[in-house]
């Protein structure tokens, strides 16, 4: 705290206004506002089915990624497969299944994964219920994989067509 000392060069009234300044200023300059942060989000609801079975049962999270803001949402995924999930993030969002009794061979465990491929973009207005088939979800992760690595085939190649010489 700084200390004010009259001298017989400073004048009485600038004492008091210097001190009440000085006090105003210290009570607000380093204040800092903090608090939860407010993301944009929206209320949705939607189904998780594989083919046309309900998944029935587990949980389905929303992951804000690339550049989507707000905190990962979860909602249970209900007997005949609905769900709804509140404060989901705006924006891109990867979308787990976690904890649900799914037959498709191999997707369990892909789709439970933080870095499941499953991907949409959940828009402000949204009031489409949300339909989620995992087993087309399965079969369009596994086409971008094989593209992928027909991609690096060629590329390993040189000359772009995956042929050796």
């Amino acid at each position: 705290m700084i200390a004010i000392h009259p001298d017989r060069s400073t004048p009485r009234i600038l004492v008091p206004v210097l001190a009440l300044f000085l006090t105003t200023l210290a009570g607000h300059g380093c204040r800092q506002e903090l608090g939860p942060e407010h993301f944009a989000s929206t209320s949705l609801s939607g189904f998780v089915v594989e083919e046309k079975e309900p998944v029935r049962g587990g949980w389905i999270e929303f992951i804000p990624i690339d550049g989507a803001l707000g905190d990962l949402r979860s909602a249970r995924i209900g007997a005949d497969g609905s769900f709804r999930a509140d404060k989901v993030p705006i924006g891109s969002c990867a979308i787990r299944i976690v904890n649900a009794p799914i037959q498709t061979r191999g997707a369990a465990e892909l789709f439970s994964q933080p870095n499941s491929p499953i991907r949409r973009v959940i828009a402000a207005d949204s009031r489409e219920p949300l339909k989620l088939d995992l087993v087309e979800d399965m079969v369009q992760f596994s086409a971008q994989r094989a593209r992928a690595v027909q991609r690096s085939r060629a590329g390993a190649g040189g000359n772009g067509n995956g042929s050796r010489h």
